[in-house]
C-alpha cells in the first residue's frame, strides 16, 4: 500500500533549520552577484556558485579544458559519494567551457547524456580531474565530451556528451 497524502507532504516539508541554511546561502550568493555587477562582470546563478565553488582550471587550450575539483560534502548523496546532479552540473558547465575555449560564442545546452560509471570513486575530499574537449561545430551547434575521473586512482566517475546551440553574446547590464 502507498503512503498517504499526509505522509508524503510531511516527508517533503523542509525544516526551519534547513530553510534558514538555504536562505543564508541565497543571501551570500546575492551579495556576490551585487559585487560582480558592480565590477561589470556577468554574474553566476545561485546554483552555479553553489555547485561549482572550488573548481580550478588547470589548463585551457583551443577546444580543450582541464579542471580539478575536490568533492565537497555539500554535493554528496548520502554523504559518501558525489551526487548525480552535481556530476550533471560539471558536465554542463565544463562542456560549455570547452566550446567557448574553441573560439565559439556562449551557447545553451540542448542535450546531454551522462553515464555514471562509478560514483563511489568520488568520495568527499577526493580530487577529481575533469577534462573536456570540443568534438566539433556546425553552424550554431557544438558538441563536447567530458570525462570525470578520480585524480589519485584514475577511476572514471562519469562520462558525458553535451550538445549546445546558439550564438549568444555576453552583454553587460549597465
Amino acid at each position: 500500500m502507498g503512503a498517504s497524502a499526509f505522509d508524503v507532504k510531511a516527508l517533503l516539508q523542509v525544516s526551519a533549520e534547513d530553510g534558514a541554511l538555504v536562505d543564508a546561502l541565497d543571501r551570500r550568493a546575492a551579495a556576490a552577484r551585487r559585487a560582480l555587477q558592480a565590477a561589470a562582470e556577468p554574474s553566476p546563478s545561485f546554483f552555479e556558485g553553489f555547485a561549482l565553488q572550488g573548481i580550478r582550471v588547470d589548463s585551457i587550450h583551443p577546444g580543450r579544458i582541464l579542471c580539478s575539483f575536490t568533492v565537497p560534502t555539500r554535493l554528496t548523496a548520502g554523504g559518501n559519494h558525489l551526487a548525480p546532479g552535481a556530476v550533471v552540473a560539471l558536465v554542463d558547465e565544463i562542456g560549455a567551457a570547452a566550446a567557448v575555449a574553441d573560439g565559439h560564442h556562449l551557447k545553451v545546452s540542448v542535450d546531454m547524456s551522462v553515464s555514471f560509471v562509478d560514483l563511489a570513486a568520488a568520495a568527499p575530499g577526493d580530487t577529481l580531474r575533469i577534462s573536456a574537449r570540443a568534438l566539433g561545430h556546425r553552424d550554431a551547434y557544438s558538441g563536447t565530451h567530458v570525462l570525470v575521473a578520480n585524480a589519485a586512482t584514475g577511476k572514471v566517475v562519469a562520462e558525458g556528451r553535451h550538445s549546445l546551440f546558439g550564438k549568444m553574446k555576453i552583454r553587460s547590464n549597465i
